[in-house]
């Protein structure tokens, strides 16, 4: 009798579970301040002949695969219509062109400030170029025409008078200005337009990205505003836009994904350039036009030469094009935006300070890593402006200037100006420099690894609120 009972209230308890409607859920977390209520509507009871009638309302929550693709797919996004390289090789494969383009795809995730830092640069000179042009009577150069010679564009073919000097090479927007106004070459008839022909800017992407950006940016600051968690993979990839953003400003009028270069026919053959400045033709590592710009320093051709380790393939005599990893030439205001723009990167991390962790163990971990990047990145500056100051001759100056007189103060300008204009001022990495800044680059990396594996390794435990998403109508003024 008992068990016949037992049974029937099971039968009872199961009818009622599967015919009335679910009531609402209330899942709340103090700890953020969110309180919403899950509704789930029961679909089996507004059935009728296996069809749902009537209006169903989206549910206020989101997945974890939601998280992961609109993180990942924002960074992607903005790495691959960031970047701008330059020109590739005339004889040089697709695949490793694609297989570059991955490659600092790479780099522009593991640490989009480097990306930003050679961008600045290559901003900088571009601007330097046009001041170059202008004071040589050439008002048509533009900024766009100086992006367009430092990354390859312009390509000099020499007058053959020996078989060894007839390949074409590129040349620089300083080498080109050094072969113009010495009458070695017209000034060469490029328009704006030409230039823009040559470039693939995909109008579609560009506004695809804006979107992303845009949508991630408004979803952190609802998040913010409501008291919803933003998980750990969300901040990396606005740390990632961040500088993006930036590095799009510096790129804004740099051609992007040039194939084939403008060729220029120059009026005098390699032997009678070099001869013209009392230089051997044969004295010269990567063009013959080294004497006026050396395109360094650059990691292939400095860095790795100075670490005894072996130069890429594409070395040749001359460069059949220019690397993407020629260091910046920093001055003045730019050198100061960057490095506060560097700074702010790496202060983003510190966001997630009080954020809850899976683990105890992983917040000390990511304060840790935070502090080192942030830490590192000081350092960085710190020791790399001091070197330049030292190639540049500023410390012996500044040491002159206070304890020596007017005429001695007055030589020593002059003799560090003088420094400043040659290539010795190029001259890197100095072994002091090298050896302070390696075991920062390797803690860096150390750093930013764990914040690279932790973005995924948080998503397995994470606060309620992160799975909540923006009521985008508390925003709209109502009466």
């Amino acid at each position: 009798m008992h068990m016949l009972l037992e049974m029937s209230l099971l039968a009872l308890l199961a009818q009622g579970i599967y015919s009335a409607p679910l009531q609402h859920q209330n899942i709340s977390n103090t700890a953020t301040g969110w309180n919403d209520t899950v509704l789930w509507n029961d679909l089996h009871t507004q059935a009728i002949d296996d069809r749902v009638y009537g209006w169903v309302d989206e549910p206020n929550t989101r997945g974890t695969l939601d998280i992961l693709w609109s993180s990942l797919f924002t960074i992607f996004i903005c790495t691959y219509t960031m970047l701008c390289l330059n020109v590739p090789a005339m004889d040089e494969r697709l695949w490793r062109i694609i297989g570059r383009k991955v490659f600092w795809m790479g780099i522009a995730i593991a640490g989009p400030e480097f990306v930003l830092t050679i961008a600045s640069g290559q901003w900088g000179t571009a601007r330097e170029s046009v001041t170059l042009f202008h004071s040589s009577g050439f008002t048509e150069w533009t900024l766009r025409h100086g992006f367009f010679a430092d990354m390859g564009g312009f390509f000099v073919v020499p007058r053959v008078e020996d078989e060894q000097y007839d390949r074409p090479f590129p040349v620089t927007s300083k080498q080109l200005n050094w072969l113009v106004t010495n009458k070695f070459l017209p000034f060469p008839d490029t328009r704006e337009e030409d230039m823009a022909d040559k470039s693939k800017q995909d109008t579609i992407a560009k506004i695809i990205t804006s979107f992303q950006v845009g949508y991630l940016v408004l979803q952190c600051i609802g998040r913010i505003l409501q008291h919803l968690a933003i998980t750990t993979l969300e901040l990396f990839a606005l740390a990632i836009v961040a500088c993006s953003i930036l590095t799009n400003i510096c790129w804004l009028q740099k051609p992007l994904d040039v194939r084939t270069p403008i060729r220029l026919t120059l009026n005098a053959s390699i032997g009678e350039i070099r001869r013209n400045r009392s230089l051997d033709a044969e004295n010269w590592k990567h063009t013959p036009l080294d004497f006026v710009d050396d395109l360094g320093p650059t990691w292939n051709f400095n860095v790795q030469k100075f670490m005894g380790m072996p130069l890429p393939p594409y070395h040749e005599r001359p460069v059949p094009r220019f690397g993407n990893d020629r260091f910046p030439n920093l001055k003045g205001a730019q050198e100061t935006y960057l490095c506060f723009a560097t700074l702010g990167y790496a202060a983003i991390h510190l966001a997630g300070w009080n954020w809850a962790f899976p683990t105890h163990v992983e917040l000390i971990l990511w304060r840790v890593s935070s502090v080192f990047l942030f830490g590192t990145t000081v350092l960085f500056w710190v020791f790399e402006t001091t070197a330049a100051w030292h190639r540049r001759g500023w410390w012996g100056h500044l040491f002159r200037y206070f304890y020596s007189n007017q005429t001695k103060r007055a030589e020593s300008e002059r003799a560090r100006l003088a420094n400043q204009s040659s290539n010795n001022a190029k001259i890197l990495p100095l072994p002091a420099e090298f050896w302070s800044i390696l075991p920062l680059a390797v803690w860096y990396g150390v750093a930013r690894g764990y914040l690279v594996v932790e973005v995924f390794m948080g998503l397995r435990s994470l606060e309620p609120s992160a799975y909540a998403v923006v009521n985008w109508t508390a925003f709209l003024p109502h009466v």
